[in-house]
């Protein structure tokens, strides 16, 4: 059984926040917002990772999978029936936006496209 614990969220009161790992991809199949999460399970370029912010910059995603020096990499993020969009380096990502599926990251020297 997961435990719960309380966090702040702005002036609109308390959010739960579980202990668990959320996954992503379970979330955007289902249409519906990822709670608050000590963790997020995410796929980048096919493989699991987990984020423990859900607010990660494309840096902090590319750097998570190993992807270095990031400034190689053009990163882009898929959202549930939506094209993929091109994540900038010092941008962030909303983990818990309704349909974020998965991440791809392809080397700056390839031909972008995802």
């Amino acid at each position: 059984m997961s435990e719960h614990h309380h966090e702040e969220v702005g002036d609109t009161g308390i959010e739960e926040m579980l202990d668990g790992i959320i996954d992503l991809e379970e979330y955007a199949r289902l249409g519906k917002r990822p709670p608050l999460s000590r963790g997020y399970r995410i796929r980048i370029n096919g493989d699991a990772f987990v984020l423990h912010e859900a607010r990660p910059t494309g840096r902090e995603v590319l750097t998570l999978a190993g992807l270095l020096p990031a400034e190689n990499y053009t990163l882009w993020v898929k959202l549930a029936g939506e094209k993929p969009r091109k994540v900038d380096l010092d941008t962030q990502t909303d983990l818990r936006h309704p349909g974020v599926e998965r991440f791809k990251a392809l080397p700056r020297d390839q031909i972008e496209g995802a």
